[in-house]
């Protein structure tokens, strides 16, 4: 009954925002970040732990709040089809006919940046964590990610599949700047040791590939695409994982305030 009462819900918002402005619906999102930012202090004071041990300024908090609500905001856009993709500033260059694995993170708008791509003319396999409730999962979330040719894999059992879709010369997408855990080997990432997935190291290692960082920052009249050079000695896996780090870092500290901050990225366990 609470999944089914969380889909009608979902669909209602989604119905009534095709009628909104969109410098409206822009705003009700900053709205609601600024009161989850209120009321949950846990999440608050991690995210400006975050910032002042990275050397930023702790009142970037609340900006990296908004940037997330944003991102929100675009995502119900791009659902509705009101969200503008002409407003994004730069193309991809792709410098081999090489399966592509692009690398980005919870930064700008990833979401939008995976449809841009494909809508380019480089659909990809993205990775993402399966939904609590099904209905929306199935019904909103997966016909979303697949909007405009990508195709959509789960965290769970993902390797294989990356492995199969690269095999079959098809590109995939992953984000690397979340906490690793167990799986995870031990990095630096924006100054402090943390664990970072190999896996992009790995599949390098197995399949010929081009590596991609990639990213969608969000500017004063739109977005503007940042494509990083990286070349790296995938046998040597931990170099190959802190140089992604590296350029990541690069980017972050360019626009501190649209990385996704309030994660707890660098728990070791």
């Amino acid at each position: 009954m609470r999944e089914k009462l969380e889909l009608v819900l979902a669909k209602g918002l989604i119905g009534v925002s095709k009628y909104l402005p969109i410098p409206f619906v822009y705003k009700v999102f900053e709205l609601l970040a600024t009161i989850v930012y209120m009321v949950d202090p846990n999440r608050r004071e991690l995210t400006k732990k975050n910032l002042k041990e990275a050397g930023f300024s702790k009142d970037l908090a609340i900006k990296s709040y908004k940037e997330i609500a944003k991102t929100l905001a675009e995502a119900l856009l791009i659902l509705t089809n009101r969200f503008d993709f002409n407003k994004i500033e730069g193309e991809f260059l792709s410098k081999t006919s090489k399966p592509k694995i692009f690398v980005t993170a919870h930064f700008g708008n990833w979401e939008a940046l995976a449809h841009y791509l494909a809508m380019s003319g480089y659909p990809m396999s993205v990775v993402g964590r399966k939904g609590n409730n099904i209905l929306i999962e199935e019904q909103i979330t997966t016909p979303f990610r697949k909007l405009y040719g990508n195709d959509l894999i789960y965290k769970e059992g993902a390797l294989k599949q990356l492995i199969k879709r690269l095999a079959q010369g098809k590109n995939i997408g992953l984000l690397i700047d979340q906490k690793a855990g167990r799986d995870g080997m031990v990095t630096t990432f924006l100054g402090r040791e943390c664990k970072t997935v190999p896996t992009v190291a790995l599949l390098a290692k197995k399949f010929d590939v081009e590596v991609v960082p990639i990213f969608l920052v969000r500017t004063e009249n739109g977005f503007k695409l940042i494509q990083k050079e990286f070349e790296a000695d995938p046998n040597d896996i931990v170099a190959f994982t802190q140089k992604l780090n590296d350029t990541l870092e690069e980017v972050i500290k360019e626009y501190p305030d649209q990385w996704f901050w309030m994660h707890n990225r660098w728990k070791m366990g």
